[in-house]
């Protein structure tokens, strides 16, 4: 009988969801200066917006291309933005209840710097960076994936079916990637493609490394909060004492995780800009 009951109301529980949705987004006005960060997934796009959003006392937004799937329900929404069949205005005024925060946080605004300046000409944007070898091995990692397979195999794609928008992140689709490449050779193009718009961007747009935020990351949140125009309202020493915890460390190392095939695979596609970046 209890089993019975959980079976009828299911549908419920996701109409009740959808309406809640629907009536949060018809309520929600856009903010019109939000601080906008990008960058590839894993980098520490998450753990810098958001920390930067406690030492600050502003509101933050997650990952609004993550939350909508199209409607045909073969993932999510960013391919049609990224290849210019949804504009990211129309994006924001069906979704306003997602940029409504100071502080909006998705990773493939790496790719819509250009339009974002459009949508948010007075918002300052930043674009975090990360050595692609940790980079791309966080997302595996994520995914409790191998790095030194050829290909993906059923496992692997088993995983990503569960696991929604993934498999648009290791298909690179939108970003037409070279389809000949391996998952390793379509997330080391795809961290490319983010650096290249990073570059090739026609507003000025603050970059700062994931790395350099380890090193201190209260005097990193002063700083960036300080190049933002921000004022600390909280103490980052003491929230980041709060969040301390064991993450335990990797066993393996970056040459044996990924095996020499994958790991030239990166320093080959990523090589110019990781000497740019210190990564070399």
């Amino acid at each position: 009988m209890q089993g019975t009951w959980f079976r009828a109301s299911r549908p419920l529980r996701q109409a009740a969801s959808g309406a809640f949705r629907f009536c949060r987004h018809r309520t929600a006005a856009v903010f019109p200066r939000p601080v906008i960060f990008g960058g590839s997934p894993k980098s520490g796009t998450t753990a810098i917006a958001a920390l930067l959003a406690e030492a600050t006392g502003l509101s933050i937004s997650n990952d609004p291309f993550w939350r909508v799937l199209r409607s045909d329900g073969d993932g999510y929404l960013l391919p049609d933005v990224l290849e210019g069949n949804l504009k990211l205005d129309a994006f924001v005024r069906r979704y306003p209840a997602y940029f409504s925060a100071r502080i909006v946080k998705d990773p493939d605004f790496a790719f819509l710097y250009r339009e974002l300046q459009q949508v948010f000409p007075e918002s300052p944007q930043v674009f975090i960076v990360r050595d692609p070898r940790e980079n791309i091995r966080g997302i595996l990692d994520r995914l409790h994936m191998r790095g030194d397979l050829d290909h993906l195999g059923p496992a692997e794609n088993r995983t990503l079916a569960r696991e929604g928008g993934w498999r648009t992140i290791l298909d690179g689709r939108g970003l037409g990637l070279d389809g000949r490449a391996n998952y390793i050779g379509r997330l080391a193009q795809r961290w490319v493609r983010g650096v290249d718009a990073y570059f090739a961007a026609g507003t000025p747009v603050h970059l700062v490394r994931y790395e350099d935020f380890l090193e201190d990351r209260a005097a990193f949140i002063a700083d960036l909060a300080d190049l933002l125009g921000l004022e600390l309202r909280a103490d980052v020493d003491a929230r980041l004492a709060r969040r301390a915890g064991h993450h335990g460390q990797r066993s393996l190392s970056t040459e044996a995780f990924f095996g020499k095939r994958n790991l030239s695979v990166i320093e080959r596609t990523c090589g110019a800009h990781m000497a740019r970046f210190g990564y070399a």
